[in-house]
């Protein structure tokens, strides 16, 4: 009987196809393989998932088409990843297919013929003749080895050939007996190659090929030495965390732990032990800045054992980490939000550091978070997962609260250094000596103070470029991308106005859309901008800059780095990317710009994010022997994420925020799923939009989900799409994912084909 194959096609389908044997194969296909299939009139890729399931009784009967082609001839994902990806595939209801393309991004595509492969080298051993000679025992005389070969060979050895072979049995013994990589050759002799080509004929040497691992790391990341000793918070910490490890059950746990308080050591001694008893882990960051930071604490303590996943790196380094982990060579994967698909098995503990950020949750396509996702990993694998933060999202503490996570607190900083001071700049209110700058007389005054001092200092502002919008001083029209509804934005060094959602560009020098004035000005604040402020009040200082603008390429990040590392910058510059993880035991002094410009975003979040962004940069301030400062400009001192922030107080805020959220019954007392539209046409994604939430209000599920809109997204318009959202707000998650799959069934009917529309479940972005 013909073998069938269950198969997740890469395309938006709901369910999985059965395939056959492809034509003239008699070995079976292992789940995980890549393959390509018949699908319709066009060829796609496929995932094998195992044996098809059999047939209901009184289905309707089909053609079984053969798989087309096998691509991968190992698999690429075990099998026993399966049940996660079809877990995400029902909770983000998104095509099983789409799924493990997300999760399998190096994996062969319809998209593009070009396909990432092991990377091989030609390597030289002892041949034949040369073996019996090189490996006697304790034979290194390389005079005596060329001249019993040429001896074996009746003096038919010329000299050039005879350097050669010297030059290679150099190298071998050097490399303790390892076959000598063919190029190593030619670069110490040019003109080797004849020689060593006369050399294989012979026999006196012998080629193969070998995989080479392209290394993720370029020069050795900093040693960083295991601490002569623990703190007794770290202890307490992993006293309940080790025998949860030891146990093998699934326990979560929440580690509430203020900054600097050697958080990062205790995820090493968790994956140590974990590794002592034969697993492997887990670690991700919410994004590539943490990850190479921790790259160096997790290269030195587990070398060759340690992969990292990031979108930092090259597809070659990426599909080769990948491999590591598949054969099981390396067992602990670090990495940002998509590493959360690693191919580990035997999982001993999952870490999720920063848990609270928002860059855990993909924003298009399969809209999944990656801190869920790692909690589900844990879940399946049955062992601890570790959140770390030291600003817990609310949602985590409320499950602390409610009995599911266990708290584990560290309230101290690694050697008793206190939290730095912050002091608040009422930017409405205090007077200015330099209108024309954005800086206080305060800040200006503490930068000029710590570069005298010889010491560090560590700017923050939430935006790139120079001026974040332009506007007409005639008619006050404010310069916007023809593709988004956006405001462009100065790029002055670049000279260009550049819109950040889809890569439109522009040359400044233009004139007002509206009324054809030339009077265009940037205004709005940019890390550019900021940079260039402090060049003019400092040109003795050295200065860097750390954002998305500065770091496309990753070794130049990491050279930014070092040279804070090493104190050859005296004033760091920077986005979101500086404002958490980082370590600078010289940073005395941040300043933040700008504090309250997410408080005005249309977002129940808003101020869940301003407080933990400013208690992240401000804990950059003081981890070394000098005590820290920070310095805070807001136009809303006031307001509670400002000030609970300036206080360190977590716990305050949470209360505040509860107390917020509870009467709107917003998350953590609620879940949510925002149904989302677009098109090119307007009229008809509000049409779209406005037929599914009458046909929501007409069902049974009224009195259980509250049904906030139709309405435009914030950002209404993004790449020449109109975009509309409706909002969905129910205590019972069972009903809100009945009510998508009841939208997907009847989507034809309501959704023109023009209109795209999506879930976001549990959104984390309103905009």
């Amino acid at each position: 009987m013909d073998v069938l194959y269950e198969v997740a096609v890469d395309a938006p389908l709901a369910a999985t196809l059965t395939y056959s044997q492809p034509a003239g194969r008699l070995e079976e296909i292992p789940a995980g393989c890549c393959v390509r299939v018949p699908l319709g009139n066009r060829r796609a890729i496929g995932y094998i998932l195992g044996p098809a399931p059999p047939q209901a009784e009184g289905a309707p009967s089909f053609v079984i088409k053969p798989i087309a082609e096998v691509l991968t001839e190992a698999p690429f994902f075990p099998e026993s990843l399966i049940p996660f990806y079809r877990w995400i595939g029902r909770y983000y209801h998104h095509p099983l297919g789409e799924v493990l393309r997300t999760a399998l991004p190096l994996a062969p595509t319809s998209r593009s013929s070009r396909q990432v492969k092991a990377k091989m080298r030609e390597t030289l051993a002892p041949g034949v003749c040369l073996q019996p000679l090189v490996w006697a025992k304790g034979q290194r005389d390389v005079p005596a080895i060329l001249a019993s070969v040429q001896e074996k060979n009746n003096g038919s050895l010329k000299k050039s050939e005879l350097k050669a072979l010297t030059l290679f049995l150099e190298l071998f013994h050097q490399g303790n007996g390892q076959p000598v990589p063919r190029t190593l050759l030619s670069q110490r002799y040019p003109g080797a190659g004849p020689r060593l080509n006369r050399l294989l004929e012979l026999g006196i040497l012998a080629t193969a090929n070998e995989r080479v691992y392209r290394d993720p790391f370029g020069e050795p990341p900093a040693f960083h030495p295991v601490p002569e000793q623990l703190t007794t918070e770290q202890h307490q910490v992993l006293a309940t965390l080790i025998p949860a490890i030891s146990t093998a059950n699934f326990a979560p746990f929440l580690l509430f732990g203020v900054t600097g308080c050697g958080k990062t050591e205790v995820y090493l001694q968790a994956v140590q032990h974990a590794i002592n008893a034969g697993k492997t882990a887990l670690v991700l960051v919410p994004e590539i800045a943490l990850a190479s930071q921790l790259e160096a604490h997790f290269y030195s303590r587990f070398g060759s054992q340690l992969a990292v996943l990031h979108s930092g790196l090259s597809d070659g380094e990426r599909f080769d980490q990948w491999q590591t982990v598949l054969s099981s060579t390396a067992k602990v994967v670090l990495g940002a939000r998509s590493a959360v698909f690693a191919p580990l098995e035997h999982l001993g503990i999952v870490i999720v550091d920063e848990e609270h950020e928002p860059a855990y949750k993909q924003e298009d396509g399969l809209r999944y978070n990656g801190r869920d996702l790692a909690v589900l990993r844990a879940q399946m694998a049955g062992c601890p997962v570790l959140l770390g933060s030291a600003t817990p999202s609310v949602i985590s503490y409320q499950h602390c609260i409610q009995g599911k996570y266990t708290l584990l607190t560290m309230r101290k900083r690694v050697a008793e250094q206190p939290l730095p001071t912050v002091e608040i700049v009422d930017l409405a209110t205090v007077k200015r000596s330099r209108a024309d700058l954005v800086f206080s007389d305060q800040l200006i005054n503490a930068l000029g103070e710590t570069l005298e001092q010889g010491k560090q200092s560590l700017l923050f502002v939430n935006r790139r470029g120079f001026s974040s919008f332009m506007l007409c001083r005639d008619c006050g029209a404010v310069l916007q991308c023809k593709h988004c509804q956006v405001s462009l934005t100065l790029h002055r060094h670049q000279r260009i106005l550049l819109c950040h959602y889809c890569g439109y560009s522009q040359h400044p020098d233009t004139l007002c859309p509206s009324c054809g004035s030339a009077r265009m000005a940037g205004l709005g604040i940019g890390s550019e901008r900021i940079e260039e402020e402090v060049q003019q009040l400092f040109p003795e200082a050295r200065v860097a800059r750390l954002d998305s603008d500065t770091t496309t390429n990753r070794k130049h990040y990491l050279a930014v780095l070092k040279a804070v590392r090493s104190r050859q910058v005296d004033i760091l510059i920077g986005t979101q990317m500086i404002a958490k993880g980082l370590h600078f035991p010289h940073i005395t002094l941040v300043g933040v710009v700008w504090a309250d410009s997410g408080l005005g975003m249309p977002d129940y979040k808003a101020a869940e994010r301003t407080f933990s962004l400013l208690a992240q940069v401000t804990g950059r301030a003081g981890r070394g022997d000098d005590p820290g400062r920070v310095i805070i400009q807001t136009y809303q001192p006031h307001h509670y994420s400002v000030h609970l922030a300036q206080h360190h107080d977590y716990t305050a805020f949470f209360d505040r925020e509860i107390a917020v959220r509870q009467p709107l019954r917003y998350p953590p007392f609620s879940r949510l799923v925002n149904i989302r539209f677009s098109g090119l046409k307007e009229e008809r994604v509000e049409q779209a939009a406005g037929l599914v939430a009458d046909f929501l209000r007409r069902r049974q599920w009224t009195n259980q989900v509250d049904i906030l809109g139709p309405s435009p997204a914030p950002l209404v318009k993004i790449k020449d799409r109109t975009r509309w959202q409706l909002l969905l707000k129910s205590r019972y998650p069972a009903v809100l994912h009945e009510i998508c799959e009841t939208l997907l069934a009847e989507k034809s009917r309501l959704c023109p084909r023009a209109v795209t529309m999506n879930f976001d479940v549990d959104p984390e972005n309103m905009m």
